[in-house]
């Protein structure tokens, strides 16, 4: 994992560093606020690890600023330790806070924890073009409006989107959405095919039948 160190304490720094770097993790540093997200644009990082106390930008608008660009987990650090101080920050999008002094093996403990919830979640989500399907909830949003459709057929389009551009076959998506088990007519894809088609919003994502063979979800600019 590639973390993104932001510290003004070059002590601290180091420490963080020595210890992300002894468990394997890739990371950069910077001391200064703005030239972290400078940093971050020409090289973005897995994970940041942030002080709140920075020259140059506060840590709270510079994880609020790196989170519009990639929603990527970030750990505040702070000498402060009053609620409203970290309420301020996780309000900024931060995802855990420690108070100073801490525990380095914490730090990364914590932070393999939160990324570890990241992987989890980005696993169950895919996005074709306006189209984000959640598969934990079976939800598909259209440039954010919620559109219900029957499990199967979500199933079948999430099959679809998480390879836009590959033909699958009929028999592929029957056994990769149905299962082995299925003992239906294999004219039961063209039924559903029909039926998301019908409820695809526009023409920037559409399934294409590919004569002879199946289907395919394709993306358009």
């Amino acid at each position: 994992m590639h973390v993104l160190i932001v510290e003004d304490d070059p002590a601290i720094l180091r420490l963080i560093e020595g210890t992300l770097r002894q468990a394997g993790h890739h990371v950069s540093v910077a001391m200064d606020g703005h030239v972290a997200e400078q940093l971050f644009l020409s090289n973005p990082a897995d994970a940041a690890v942030i002080d709140i106390m920075l020259p140059g930008m506060d840590g709270r608008q510079l994880c609020h600023r790196l989170k519009e660009l990639v929603d990527i987990p970030v750990i505040l650090l702070t000498a402060l330790g009053e609620w409203e101080d970290k309420r301020s920050g996780f309000e900024h999008g931060a995802d855990d806070y420690m108070t100073k002094p801490f525990i380095p093996e914490e730090l990364l403990f914590r932070l393999q924890a939160v990324a570890k919830r990241y992987e989890k979640v980005a696993a169950s989500l895919i996005k074709a073009g306006p189209l984000t399907l959640n598969l934990r909830e079976y939800r598909l949003t259209f440039n954010q409006e919620t559109i219900h459709l029957p499990k199967r057929e979500f199933e079948l389009l999430y099959q679809l989107a998480a390879f836009p551009g590959r033909v699958f076959s009929r028999d592929e998506l029957i056994e990769n959405v149905w299962g082995l088990e299925f003992d239906g007519d294999d004219r039961t894809i063209d039924v559903h095919i029909k039926r998301l088609r019908s409820r695809l919003p526009d023409e920037t994502v559409m399934i294409r039948t590919v004569r002879g063979i199946g289907y395919t979800l394709e993306v358009r600019p």
